[in-house]
C-alpha cells in the first residue's frame, strides 16, 4: 500500500494506512484468530450488523447511536470477563478506520521492557562491575555485593554530582535491588562455583564494539593463534607441537590464509629456547592472503578455481595472476584486521608491515573469545572435519580421548602438514555451504563462502593489487647496520654485495652516513631469518635494494635458518669459543649436516630430517631473458655442417674458405625456384641432395679442402722403431 503505483480497482478510493502498522507488526499463528474476533466486533459496532448475520443483536439496531452500541459491546465483554469501556471501545474503533479497517491495530501491542526498568542504568553497571570483581573470591551474600555498590557509586560520581543525596537517589530500594540481582541473572552467578564465576566473568555477552554490518570482502578480518592438536616431525627428526594462525574474512567466511608454525616450550635442563609463532610469520601469513594460492602436484583437480563457484572468468580477466593452475580461494585485501592482544600482534614488525599496506588494526579485549568468534569457531571446525582425518599425529581433543602410540607413529613434516590444510581449504571448506551465508535476495539459498564472494565481489568490484619482489622485501624483519670496505654484519654473520651491485654498494660507502634521524648514520637491510644466506640492503635515496650473500655461504651447501645458527653459536660459546667466530660456527654447522648424511640412516618411521623454512615469498626479481629481443628465426633455413675426420696425420687444408657473395654466384633466382641461402658457400654437397648440386654456388672450385682419410692410431711408435726426424715432423703438423 505504500507504493507509488498503488491503486483500488475496485470497491471506490484506496484508503489512507499507517503503513508503519503493517511493517512494526509480525504477524503469528495465535494472534489470527484474536485478530479476527476483533474485526466482527469492531464491524458490528460501526454499522451495527455482525458479518454474516441478518438480524440485529439488543443495543445494536438502526435506531442507535455510536455510543450507544460501544456502551453494549462493552457489557458484552464484560459478561465474558474481558473488561473494556465503552470509552476505549470508541477510540479503537477510530484507530481502526484511521488504519483502514485493519485489524491489527486492535491487537494488544507487545510491551517492550526495559531492562532494568527504572532502576538508573549507572547502577546496573556498578551491580555488573563489583559481581565481576568478587568472581575470583570465596561466594558473598547480595547484601555486600549492595553495600559496595553503593560505596562504588560514591567514587565514581561523587564529585561530578557534588550532593551525596543525590548519588544515595541512584540505589533503589533494597527489595528492588534483590529483584534487578536476579533479573540480571547476577544472582544465579553468585551462587555458581568459583570456576564458573572466573569463567562468566571473562565472557562478555557481545562481541567488541558491537555487531557491525559488513557487506564487502576485505572489510573486517578477524586473526588468532591457537594451539594445533597435531603433532608433527620437528628439525631433528623428534616428534614436535604446532601451532595454526587464520585470517578469516567477516563478510563471506572464506579463510584469507593460514600459518602453521613448530611449538614448543622451553627446556629446564638443556636450557633450550622455547618457540612459537613471531612477528615473521604473522608477516608472511599476510603476504599469502594478498596472492593466489597455487594448485601444488597431487592435489585434487575439484581443488581448482575453475571448478569452483568462483567467478573465474571475471577474475582472470581483472587479475593476470589467476590461471587454471590458482586454488579455489579467493584473494582478499583486509581493511580491518581484529586482534587479540599477543606480544607477536603488538609487535613493532607486524605494526610496521600492517601500516605500509594501509591496513587498520582493532585489538580484541583479553581472554574475550566472542570478540572474534569466527576464527575461534574455525579451530573447531579444523579438528572435527580436518585434523582428525590426519592419522598420524592426531592427538584428540582431551588427554582422556588421545590414541594409542601417537609419538611413534610415522609423522608428517611440518611443510607436508601446511599443503594437506591449504588443500582441505580449497576442496572442502572454501566450498561447503554455511548456514550462515545467505544472499539477501535469495534467502532461502545457502551459500558456500566461494559463493558468498561471488554475490559479492560483482556488487563491490575487485581491484588487483599485486606486490612486486621489492615491495615483498618490505615484509621481511629489518635490520640498522653499518655498511663497511669488508661489508657488514648481522647476528655476527658478515655479508658482502654480489658482483651485479658491487658498484652500488660502493656508492653507498662513498656517502658514509644515511642521514637518517634517530638511526646514527646507519641504513636499513631486510632479512629472512628462514633464509638467512642473503639480505636486501634498501637505499632509501635512490629507493633501491643492494642484494648480500653470506661471506661464507659456500661451505652451507644445505639449507639453514637462523635459528639453526644460533643453536650452534651457543654450543660453541659453551665449549670455550666466541660467538663472533663465524667461520668456527658456519664450520660447525655445515658438519652437522655432513653428519646427519653420512650416518646410519633414520628408521623409515621418521624418514628425511628437513627444517622448517617458514613460507616462500617471492623477493628474487625474475632472471631476464637474454633472447628475449631477439627476433625469430627460421631453423629449417640451418644446414649442418660436414663432420671432418681427426687424425695426426691429416694435413692442414691449403685453400681458405672463401668469402661469402652476396646472392647465389650474381644470378637472380628463376622464376618457382627457391632461393639460396645465404650461408651455402660455406657448405659442400655430400651426396645425400640436401646440398648444393654444382660449384657454382660455391663460387670457386668445387672441393673447398681436401679431406684425407686416415687410420686413428691409438699409440705412436710404441716400440720405439719409427726414427725422430718422422715422428718430429707428425707431431708439428
Amino acid at each position: 500500500m505504500g507504493a507509488e503505483d498503488f491503486a483500488v480497482l475496485v470497491g471506490g478510493a484506496a484508503p489512507t494506512a499507517d503503513i508503519s502498522v503493517h511493517r512494526t507488526w509480525e504477524r503469528r499463528e495465535d494472534q489470527e484468530d484474536e485478530a479476527a474476533l476483533w474485526q466482527e466486533r469492531m464491524v458490528e459496532i460501526d454499522t451495527g450488523l455482525a458479518p454474516g448475520r441478518s438480524e440485529h443483536e439488543q443495543g445494536f439496531g438502526p435506531g442507535t447511536t455510536l455510543a450507544q452500541r460501544c456502551a453494549a459491546m462493552s457489557a458484552r465483554l464484560a459478561a465474558d470477563g474481558i473488561g473494556y469501556s465503552a470509552h476505549t471501545l470508541a477510540d479503537k474503533r477510530r484507530k481502526w478506520k484511521a488504519a483502514g479497517e485493519n485489524p491489527v491495530v486492535l491487537l494488544p501491542a507487545a510491551r517492550d521492557r526495559r531492562p532494568g526498568g527504572f532502576t538508573d542504568p549507572r547502577c546496573l553497571t556498578a551491580m555488573q562491575d563489583v559481581v565481576a570483581r568478587r568472581a575470583h573470591d570465596s561466594d558473598v551474600t547480595i547484601d555486600l555485593i549492595r553495600e559496595e555498590v553503593e560505596d562504588l557509586l560514591h567514587s565514581r560520581y561523587g564529585a561530578e554530582l557534588g550532593d551525596p543525596d543525590a548519588v544515595a537517589a541512584l540505589m533503589p530500594s533494597r527489595s528492588t535491588f534483590y529483584l534487578r540481582m536476579k533479573e540480571s541473572g547476577l544472582a544465579d552467578a553468585l551462587d555458581r562455583p568459583t570456576r564458573a564465576r572466573a569463567a562468566l566473568a571473562a565472557t562478555p555477552p557481545l562481541p567488541h564494539g558491537g555487531r557491525e554490518a559488513v557487506l564487502r570482502p576485505g572489510q573486517v578480518t578477524q586473526v588468532d593463534t591457537t594451539p594445533l592438536r597435531l603433532l608433527a616431525r620437528g628439525d631433528d627428526g623428534r616428534p614436535t607441537s604446532t601451532e595454526m594462525t587464520t585470517l578469516i574474512d567477516v563478510a563471506n567466511h572464506s579463510l584469507c590464509a593460514l600459518m602453521i608454525t613448530p611449538s614448543r616450550s622451553k627446556d629446564a635442563e638443556s636450557g633450550q629456547p622455547g618457540q612459537a609463532t613471531r612477528a615473521i610469520d604473522l608477516t608472511l601469513m599476510l603476504a599469502q592472503a594478498l596472492a593466489p594460492w597455487p594448485v601444488m602436484p597431487g592435489w585434487d583437480p575439484l581443488s581448482a578455481a575453475t571448478t569452483s563457484s568462483l567467478p573465474f572468468g571475471a577474475l582472470s580477466a581483472a587479475d593476470a595472476r589467476f590461471t587454471e593452475a590458482t586454488a579455489a580461494r579467493p584473494v582478499i585485501r583486509p581493511e580491518l584486521i581484529i586482534y587479540d592482544q599477543g606480544s607477536p600482534y603488538v609487535s613493532e614488525h607486524f605494526t610496521e608491515v600492517c601500516d605500509r599496506l594501509r591496513i587498520a588494526r582493532r585489538p580484541a579485549r583479553k581472554r574475550s573469545a566472542p570478540d572474534k568468534p569466527l576464527v575461534e569457531r574455525f579451530f573447531i571446525t579444523l579438528a572435527h572435519r580436518f585434523s582428525q582425518h590426519v592419522r598420524h599425529g592426531w592427538q584428540g581433543r582431551s588427554h582422556k580421548k588421545r590414541g594409542r602410540g601417537i609419538d611413534r607413529m610415522p609423522l608428517y613434516t611440518i611443510a607436508e602438514l601446511q599443503q594437506m590444510a591449504q588443500e582441505w581449504v580449497a576442496l572442502e571448506y572454501q566450498q561447503t555451504p554455511d548456514a550462515g551465508l545467505r544472499d539477501p535476495f535469495r534467502p532461502g539459498v545457502v551459500l558456500s563462502p566461494n559463493g558468498m564472494y561471488a554475490v559479492q565481489v560483482a556488487r563491490s568490484g575487485y581491484r588487483a593489487v599485486p606486490l612486486s619482489p621489492a615491495q615483498n622485501r618490505f615484509f621481511l624483519l629489518p635490520r640498522w647496520v653499518t655498511p663497511g670496505k669488508g661489508g657488514f654484519m648481522i647476528n655476527y654473520r658478515t655479508y658482502q654485495p654480489i658482483a651485479q651491485d658491487a658498484g652500488h654498494y660502493r656508492e653507498i660507502l662513498l656517502r658514509g652516513s644515511s642521514e637518517l634521524p634517530g638511526r646514527n648514520g646507519q641504513w636499513e637491510c631486510r632479512f629472512n631469518p628462514y633464509r638467512p644466506e642473503r639480505v636486501w640492503l634498501y637505499d632509501h635515496t635512490a629507493g633501491t635494494w643492494v642484494t648480500c650473500d653470506f661471506r661464507l655461504g659456500h661451505l652451507l651447501t644445505d639449507p639453514w635458518t637462523a635459528d639453526m645458527w644460533q643453536e650452534h653459536a651457543e654450543q660453541h660459546h659453551a665449549a670455550g669459543g666466541s660467538e663472533k667466530d663465524e667461520e668456527a660456527i658456519a664450520l660447525s654447522l655445515a658438519q652437522r649436516d655432513r653428519r646427519r648424511r653420512s650416518r646410519r640412516p633414520p628408521p623409515k618411521r621418521t624418514g628425511k630430517e628437513p627444517i622448517f623454512q617458514g613460507l616462500e615469498l617471492e623477493t628474487e626479481e625474475p632472471s631476464r631473458d637474454p633472447y628475449a629481443d631477439l627476433e625469430e628465426f627460421d631453423l629449417s633455413t640451418l644446414r649442418p655442417y660436414p663432420a671432418q675426420p681427426i687424425s695426426p696425420w691429416a694435413p692442414l687444408a691449403v685453400d681458405a674458405v672463401p668469402a661469402l657473395r652476396s646472392g647465389a654466384g650474381g644470378t637472380e633466382p628463376l622464376e618457382g625456384e627457391q632461393a639460396p641461402h645465404p650461408l651455402a658457400a660455406l657448405f659442400s654437397d655430400d651426396g645425400d641432395g640436401d646440398g648444393p648440386a654444382d660449384g657454382s654456388t660455391a663460387g670457386g672450385p668445387t672441393d673447398v679442402c681436401e679431406v684425407v682419410d686416415a687410420e686413428l692410431v691409438d699409440d705412436l711408435d710404441p716400440d720405439g722403431d719409427v726414427g725422430g726426424e718422422i715422428e718430429d715432423d707428425v707431431w708439428e703438423a
